[in-house]
């Protein structure tokens, strides 16, 4: 009996030693692992800002092939399958590359974006460390360079349709005698957009949404926007002022990207580089990029609350003769304060419009119209109102020149607007429908003359 369990316990141990060397004879690409790579292990770079909480997955096929899952590495898509083609390095580490087309599968987005190339390249270890590179190209209707609205059009009823900047103001307020109910806010919209669509004019030239993600624009050197041209905004019904003076210059592509994602134009922010770019020609600046890189990453790791009593402090330092110390920041909610916060890390969401305009010669120009909606404004608003008081103090005693003659600035804002005080402003906002600001941009020019 002893002897039959000798041999018994002697063919357990062989076979456990053929089990082991079996395991250290199996191929090298078995070994790949195959759980997500996240963060710490992965070292990845795309050709707009990367999503901190990006992850990878590889799963192999065989000894050549894999399939390359993307999670969060790509703005507007929030996983992508890619198939991979993988070669062992000398080193033991593997190489892989592969290329998708995906193609949009929702109509809001179709809209804008129809499909986007994405590629991959990079490195894996076996002990699970990774480094990719991901390229993404957009094609769609979006993706083009856009001239800013070159005038202004009315349709029917005397409404603006098209113009540089639009405001949209719906509010059925009535004044303190019950009467004209919706006026204020009517007029608001149309001085607004008609006086700041002649600043917009002198700004900005045009905006290109280019296939790899990043905003392009053309803009004025220098800003040049005088007494005249908002006067003639006031009282020139739909011209725009002159822009034959202007310089134009054109962005560095790497201070905004762009992205779509549900209902959204997503507008990313690189505000460490727009910090380089607005302070490369000013001397002994404290404000670098990597001291606004540290403001940004403390502030991202702080909550609502705290978030609003260090601003609270920088407000009460101004003194209480600047307007601005009135503002009320316990009106905003901590969760609507992290909310803007994630606006800066993810990107501003613009809604859009696009449309087709037929020219007075029967041509025909598209037209995207990309603004912020209500939602966002309600988040400041109520923090506005007690700093109502003191500007409508403020606006009162102010004049301008006009017609060589001091000119009081509220008759003009009295006149235009109908409100008797600013802080009306409150009881129109309380009752307000619909309230956006955005831009109108345009294929190409609406300035055609008729047919004869």
């Amino acid at each position: 009996m002893k002897k039959n369990l000798f041999y018994l316990f002697a063919l357990i141990c062989s076979m456990s030693l053929f089990t082991a060397c079996s395991d250290d004879d199996d191929p090298a690409w078995t070994k790949i692992p195959s759980q997500t790579i996240s963060a710490e292990n992965l070292s990845l770079t795309t050709n707009t800002q990367s999503n901190p909480n990006a992850s990878v997955k590889l799963a192999m096929s065989d000894e050549q092939n894999g399939i390359l899952t993307l999670s969060k590495a790509i703005r507007g898509l929030d996983e992508v399958e890619v198939n991979v083609a993988v070669t062992e390095q000398v080193d033991g580490s593997f190489k892989f590359q592969g290329e998708k087309n995906v193609e949009t599968t929702t109509k809001a987005v179709a809209d804008l974006v129809s499909s986007t190339n994405v590629k991959v390249e990079g490195t894996i270890t076996l002990d699970g460390k990774a480094e990719i590179a991901v390229t993404t190209a957009a094609t769609g209707n979006l993706v083009k360079k856009w001239m800013l609205c070159d005038a202004i059009t009315f349709n029917d009823k005397s409404k603006i349709e098209h113009a540089p900047f639009r405001l949209n103001w719906v509010s059925p307020y009535k004044d303190d005698k019950g009467q004209n109910e919706g006026l204020a806010a009517d007029n608001i919209q149309h001085m607004g957009s008609i006086v700041i669509s002649g600043m917009m004019a002198k700004l900005l030239k045009d905006v290109e949404f280019k296939a790899n993600g990043s905003i392009v624009a053309n803009y004025a050197k220098d800003v040049d926007i005088n007494q005249e041209d908002i006067i003639s905004g006031i009282f020139g019904g739909e011209g725009l002022p002159s822009t034959d003076d202007v310089t134009w210059l054109t962005s560095p592509a790497n201070l905004a990207y762009w992205y779509v994602g549900g209902d959204y134009v997503y507008v990313l922010l690189d505000i460490p580089a727009i910090v380089t770019e607005a302070m490369k020609d000013v001397e002994d600046s404290s404000m670098t990029p990597e001291s606004i890189l540290q403001i940004v990453e403390m502030v991202k790791g702080m909550s609502g609350a705290q978030i609003k009593e260090l601003l609270g402090g920088l407000l009460s330092s101004m003194g209480n003769d600047n307007v601005l110390s009135k503002l009320d920041l316990t009106k905003i909610s901590d969760n609507d304060i992290e909310k803007l916060i994630g606006y800066v890390v993810n990107g501003f969401p613009l809604s859009y419009q696009l449309s087709e305009v037929t020219l007075k010669n029967g041509s025909k120009v598209d037209d995207v119209h990309i603004y912020l909606d209500k939602d966002l404004f309600d988040i400041f608003m109520p923090a506005l109102y007690p700093m109502l008081p003191d500007l409508d103090v403020m606006v009162k005693n102010m004049t301008i020149e006009m017609f060589g003659q001091p000119i009081p600035v509220w008759g003009l804002v009295e006149g235009l607007t109908g409100l008797k005080s600013l802080t009306e402003l409150e009881g129109v906002w309380k009752v307000t429908t619909l309230f956006n600001v955005g831009l109108d941009l345009a294929t190409g020019s609406l300035k055609v003359e008729e047919k004869e």
